[in-house]
């Protein structure tokens, strides 16, 4: 796929999917096999309903949440990376943790790589300690 295509591609796993909570699309967006690599879990998340149920948590501390993002493009038309800022109220059992009512902000940014027309691959960087801190776990 060429890079705006990509780019499309990940544009609309993070608005429809993340941030509208349309969880049918990720079986059309990434690979049955997808990986995603994210040092806030202790192992990697692999396969889409891992992914989905990973979204369904994170919807449900954070029913608000909204990924603002920008996303560049690789010019080897294989590899995007976004960057963001997550904005959420924690409403919701999050991670074990009870609701604050916290309105949380976080940054992070995510390489994806792309085969076959869908993101297979995803490494996640985050401010975790922050995030934390912002949830009264730190």
């Amino acid at each position: 796929m060429s890079p705006k295509l990509n780019e499309l591609l990940v544009r609309r796993y993070v608005e429809d999917v993340w941030n509208a909570g349309n969880l049918e699309l990720v079986d059309e967006l990434l690979d049955p096999n997808h990986i995603r690599h994210d040092p806030i879990l202790s192992d990697d998340v692999i396969g889409t309903e891992s992914i989905k149920a990973q979204i369904k948590s994170l919807r449900t501390g954070l029913p608000d949440l909204n990924f603002d993002v920008k996303i560049y493009p690789a010019a080897d038309g294989i590899h995007v990376t976004r960057q963001w800022i997550l904005t959420g109220t924690h409403q919701g059992k999050w991670m074990g943790i009870k609701p604050t009512g916290n309105h949380i902000t976080n940054t992070g940014m995510a390489i994806s790589r792309i085969a076959n027309g869908t993101i297979a691959e995803e490494w996640i960087q985050r401010d975790e300690i922050g995030l934390r801190k912002q949830i009264g776990q730190a």
